[in-house]
Formats: C-alpha cells, sequence, structure tokens
C-alpha cells in the first residue's frame, strides 16, 4: 500500500488514481498517467474505440444518466436520503473516517459521493466507462465542493489502478451489465488489498425471477405496470426519475443474471472468504464475518430473495461482500 494515506489533492488538479499523487492538467506527474480532463473529472479513456458492447451500454446510459440527480440537490439532502437506507447507514459506518475507497462502475457516482460527503477526510475514487454519466456526477461534485472525490471515465477490464491497491472496493450495479461478468469481477477484485473489503452486487438469477416476470410483460404493452413494480407505485417519485427507472430496468440492452453459488466460487478462486450477503439487510457489522453457506443455507436465502421480488424496490440486486486473504 502507499504510505501517503491522506490521498487529497488541493484544489482541482486531483489525485491521481495509480499513484495517489497530485495530478497535472493532462497527466499525473508522478506515474505518467495520461487523460483529458473536465473539471475535476479525469478521462483516460478519450476517443479510444471500445468493445462493441461496451460501447453500446455507453450510448444507452448517454440518454439516461443513472440513476441521476435531482435538480436542486446538494450534499446534504444526498446525506439525508442516502442515510434513511439501512445498507448505507452500515456501509458508511463500516468505512474508516480516513478510508481510501474505490467505487467501480459508479455511474452518475451517488453512492461514492455520499460516502465522500459523509466524511471529509474519506478519499473516495468513483470510475465508470459512460462520458455523460460522469458528467452529472461532476456537476453535482462541483457544486456540493466534494475535494475528496475524484471521478474517473475508464474501461472495467482496463482500470487505471495498480493491483491491491485499495482497503475498499464497491462495485454495485456493473458486472452484470458487462459482455463478461465473471471476467468483470475479476478486474474488481484485482484492485483490493490483501485483508481488504470487497462489496460486489449483482443481479442475482433467483432474485430477479419476478422482475424478469414483469419485465416480459411490459414488452408486448409497451409499457410496464405500475402496480406490479414497487419504484412506479411511489407516490413522491418525479417523471424523470421515473423516465430513467424504467430505461434502466426495463431497455436496458445487455443484461446478465448471475447464480449466487457461481459468484461465491468465482470469489473463492481470486483469493476471497465470504463475509456476508445483503439482504438481509444489516444495521451495523457490515463487514463482520458470518458463516459461509452451503448448498441449504444459499437455497434458503434464494427462495427468500425471490419471494420478496414482489416488493424488492432493488429489483433483485444483491450485495455480496468478501474479503481478500491474507499471502
Amino acid at each position: 500500500m502507499v504510505e501517503d494515506r491522506s490521498g487529497i489533492a488541493a484544489g482541482t488538479s486531483g489525485t491521481c488514481p495509480r499513484c495517489f499523487q497530485v495530478l497535472g492538467q493532462s497527466a499525473c506527474t508522478a506515474c505518467g498517467l495520461a487523460f483529458e480532463r473536465e473539471g475535476g473529472l479525469i478521462d483516460v479513456l478519450g476517443e479510444r474505440e471500445r468493445e462493441a458492447r461496451a460501447s453500446e451500454v455507453e450510448r444507452f446510459y448517454a440518454r439516461s444518466p443513472f440513476p441521476g440527480y435531482a435538480p436542486d440537490e446538494d450534499g446534504g439532502t444526498l446525506l439525508d436520503r442516502a442515510r434513511r437506507s439501512p445498507f448505507l447507514r452500515a456501509l458508511d459506518a463500516a468505512l474508516p473516517a480516513d478510508a481510501r475507497v474505490l467505487d467501480c462502475g459508479c455511474g452518475t457516482a451517488q453512492l461514492a459521493a455520499f460516502l465522500a460527503r459523509s466524511a471529509a477526510r474519506r478519499k473516495v475514487f468513483a470510475i465508470d466507462g459512460c462520458r455523460a454519466s460522469l458528467r452529472c456526477a461532476e456537476e453535482f461534485r462541483a457544486r456540493a465542493r466534494l475535494e475528496n472525490l475524484q471521478l474517473v471515465r475508464a474501461d472495467l477490464f482496463d482500470l487505471p489502478v495498480r493491483e491491491g491497491s485499495f482497503d475498499f472496493v464497491l462495485s454495485r450495479g456493473v458486472v452484470h451489465h458487462t459482455g463478461d461478468p465473471g471476467l468483470a469481477i475479476g478486474c474488481v477484485a484485482r484492485c483490493v488489498a490483501p485483508g481488504g473489503v470487497l462489496v460486489l452486487g449483482f443481479y442475482e438469477t433467483a432474485a430477479r425471477l419476478f422482475h424478469r416476470a414483469r419485465r416480459a410483460l411490459a414488452s408486448p404493452l409497451g409499457r410496464p405496470l405500475a402496480m406490479l413494480d414497487p419504484v412506479l407505485r411511489r407516490s413522491d417519485l418525479d417523471e424523470e426519475k421515473r423516465r430513467i427507472w424504467i430505461e434502466d430496468q426495463y431497455r436496458h440492452p445487455l443484461e446478465h443474471v448471475l447464480a449466487l453459488s457461481g459468484v461465491q466460487r468465482r470469489l473463492e478462486e481470486l483469493g476471497f472468504s465470504w463475509v456476508r450477503s445483503v439482504p438481509p439487510a444489516v444495521e451495523s457489522g457490515l463487514f463482520h464475518e458470518t458463516p459461509r453457506p452451503g448448498a441449504l443455507a444459499r437455497a434458503w436465502l434464494r427462495l427468500g430473495w425471490c419471494l420478496c421480488g414482489v416488493n424488492d424496490p432493488d429489483a433483485g440486486l444483491v450485495l455480496v461482500v468478501a474479503r481478500r486473504q491474507r499471502a
């Protein structure tokens, strides 16, 4: 790990995701990482041609950056809203106030912005491949004056990060939107330091079952049935948020569902040990180890997720918390 634990660069110069040193105007002054700059956003992809499916996904999110921000949202309102979530409260409590955190596939970086806003000494790096989503995130970052949040545009399969350089890595909603989820998990996992923690989110096969039925029903109708979707049933959901949710959940061009057993096996192959899954929700101790679920326990978990599908606001998104074993 790098000795300098502050990782906070002054002003708009920013901090390098590879070596944690101060960035120059178009390259890191220490390791030479080259990028294009838009305010506090650095873009290491530029106009480079991407793999066809990655380009298709980027075009999709360019039309509907997910999850987006309300026009009047600021650091305080984001903090209040995020802290209403038991998972986000537990995550914030589990992360040290001076932690260095990587969020892979951050979208519009609401999670990263919350973690940065909640602890000023925490240094959060948020990486995504979609320029439009990150521009949305940069507008909010500047408005909320989050100097400890570094936004980076990069490809998930070519992250500008040294192996094992982050004690805490989050990836909530991206591996299932790639052409090779197993490889994507490996790319995210390599960023975790020995003894560090990975929080990996994915659409689980059983948990996503009810939503896939909703999606199949919506296709011939040309629209989803709001009565079957707990997010669309919300009375406080504005029209733009409704549109973005429908686009992301019903019209996404690339989506996989992954069985818990397969994800568990893949993480063990990569040298990770089980900590827990979410759900079930936790209010504290998110990184405290629980017994590794065997076949019967996995079946019980998956049955519960499936039965909760009708009222699941995450539409089958399951999180696995795992710790990278020390050599």
